[in-house]
């Protein structure tokens, strides 16, 4: 008689082929064997917000996202830039010149330097997305009212409350979406937001011909107030935050401020609804059931908050990231004198230029600030197609420069990529008086320069969300936005005045400050891998 152990055992073992196995699985036979032998994961162990976002996958919900981000950033070169363009139409309206000019375009970064740490300490404190909704509401708003400028002083007043009030959701913005991203996304997401960059800087001067090239004027109220064509302009371009805020209306708050504010159930409330979104599965499957505490709830209510928001600020300014603070705010400083200073001043000089009959730069500027006051009437500069167009071609020249450059910031890092594109567009301005014998030279030389500046800027943000944790990082970010804010207010004004000496002293100015931003990029360089080694051996 034979035991029914003895039949089983002499079953042949049934084995299924590889081929199958990996195609139900997407594993080998051998592995599956491995993960045999391993004890099974523990679902209820507390998971971090690293592992929790990268469970969420991608999908549809960071397609969304990206869609209400783009009009974020169009909204971030319309409020800086849209002034810039009206002046070949406003300088006889409201009798301005060349220091007026620069005092406009200067003025909408000064509200931003006014309101850095206010922002800052507010989206660390009560949260990314009513920053995000309600900031972009009220800026839209008040460029609503700027649009309706009736003379200088009002136009300078609302441009500057203008700037007050975009600073907040626009510093929040880079912070939003590198929380919303997994580890090895967050370079690349920032990298395309300079993509939208280009985009805006595109769109905006079709914008202003399809308006400016108009003669539209006309009164209301009896003549108490007086609209002209570029009153329309301004006008259109502040749809856009309003349109920016209703949007963010249907994300939701960042995932990773909850938990650093101890509401991990809504922390992972939101995981869920992305990861649903993104992989169309239900909630309950998704993998994370607990979440780490990085805080305790009760800290986080009342006054508790408040002065947790303000003890924040301690350790930005002490060792290691208070060097770091100073020297990327620095490196900003350097890149955005050159670049917004050159982008700001492009649609006047090629305006300049047209109108002079002239080719070349350097013929367009010098005879401008020499030559005595015309003491007829005022007649504003005729600008058509071509002066928009060479805008917009200016405008879409960084396309290419950050597919590049997506490459070379993986295989080169982001520190290298920001110094080299700050030497590079360095010798490329410094170039203009020189090269800048015609308008098609002239186009190539500020985009090239243009598109370097960017992709450096773009790496330094970057970088700034690497160097500083949750708890310090828009605050961080809304310091090194300001100091990049003041270079700006630097350069456009510093501009028109040198124009009174000469052609080469603007152009030699700027290049010899994106020349000391490259030396000082060197240094960051060599100071975090000292405070990498520091940490690391000290167990920091």
């Amino acid at each position: 008689m034979v035991a029914k152990t003895d039949l089983e055992g002499g079953k042949v073992k049934e084995e299924i082929p590889h081929d199958h196995l990996f195609k139900v699985t997407g594993l080998s036979s051998t592995n599956l064997e491995k993960m045999a032998q391993e004890p099974p994961c523990d679902l209820s162990a507390p998971s971090d917000f690293e592992e929790a976002i990268a469970a969420t996958s991608y999908g549809w919900f960071h397609v969304f996202l990206m869609l209400c981000t783009f009009p974020a950033f169009w909204s971030s070169v319309s409020v800086t830039s849209a002034a810039s363009y009206i002046f070949t139409r406003a300088q006889c309206d409201m009798g301005l010149k060349l220091l007026d000019m620069g005092t406009v375009n200067a003025i909408t970064y000064g509200g931003m330097i006014a309101s850095a740490m206010l922002w800052g300490f507010l989206s660390d404190t009560l949260g990314r997305r009513k920053i995000l909704v309600w900031g972009f509401i009220c800026s839209g708003i008040v460029e609503m009212l700027a649009a309706m400028s009736q003379n200088f002083t009002m136009l300078l007043i609302t441009r500057f409350a203008s700037g007050f009030l975009f600073n907040g959701p626009f510093a929040v913005l880079i912070s939003y979406l590198a929380e919303l991203h997994r580890t090895e996304l967050r370079a690349r997401v920032i990298l395309l937001t300079s993509l939208f960059y280009t985009i805006a800087n595109t769109t905006l001067p079709l914008l202003a011909w399809g308006i400016l090239t108009h003669d539209w004027d006309f009164v209301l109220f009896g003549g108490a107030i007086e609209i002209h064509v570029w009153n329309l302009f301004l006008l259109a371009a502040a749809l856009v935050p309003l349109f920016t805020g209703l949007a963010f209306f249907f994300l939701p708050e960042s995932p990773k401020f909850l938990m650093s504010r101890g509401r991990n159930e809504e922390a992972l409330a939101i995981f869920k609804k992305i990861y649903v979104l993104n992989t169309g599965k239900s909630a309950d499957s998704y993998p994370v059931k607990v979440l780490v505490e990085e805080k305790s709830e009760q800290q986080a209510k009342g006054f508790a908050a408040l002065k947790a928001g303000s003890d924040q600020m301690a350790p930005l300014f002490r060792a290691p990231y208070g060097a770091y603070l100073l020297l990327i705010c620095a490196t900003h400083a350097g890149c955005m004198f050159g670049s917004n200073t050159l982008r700001l001043w492009y649609p006047q000089l090629a305006a300049m230029i047209g109108a002079g009959g002239t080719s070349g730069l350097c013929a367009a500027l010098v005879p401008g600030p020499a030559s005595p006051e015309d003491p007829g009437e005022c007649q504003p500069i005729q600008t058509d197609m071509l002066t928009y167009l060479q805008s917009a071609v200016v405008g879409a020249g960084s396309v290419l420069t950050y597919s590049i450059g997506s490459v070379l910031i993986n295989r080169c890092g982001k520190k290298l990529v920001a110094a080299i594109c700050g030497l590079l567009s360095a010798a490329v301005i410094v170039s203009l008086p020189f090269l800048g014998g015609s308008a098609g030279a002239v186009v190539a030389l500020v985009t090239s320069a243009l598109a370097l500046t960017s992709l450096c800027g773009a790496s330094l943000s970057s970088i700034t969300v690497d160097l500083f944790p949750t708890s310090l990082r828009v605050m961080a970010m809304a310091t090194f936005l300001m100091c990049g804010r003041l270079g700006t207010i630097s350069g456009t004004v510093a501009f028109p005045a040198l124009i009174d000496y000469g052609c080469l002293p603007p152009f030699f100015t700027i290049s010899a400050v994106l020349t000391g931003e490259y030396l000082i990029q060197r240094h960051l360089s060599e100071l975090y891998i000292t405070f990498r080694e520091f940490e690391i051996l000290s167990g920091y």
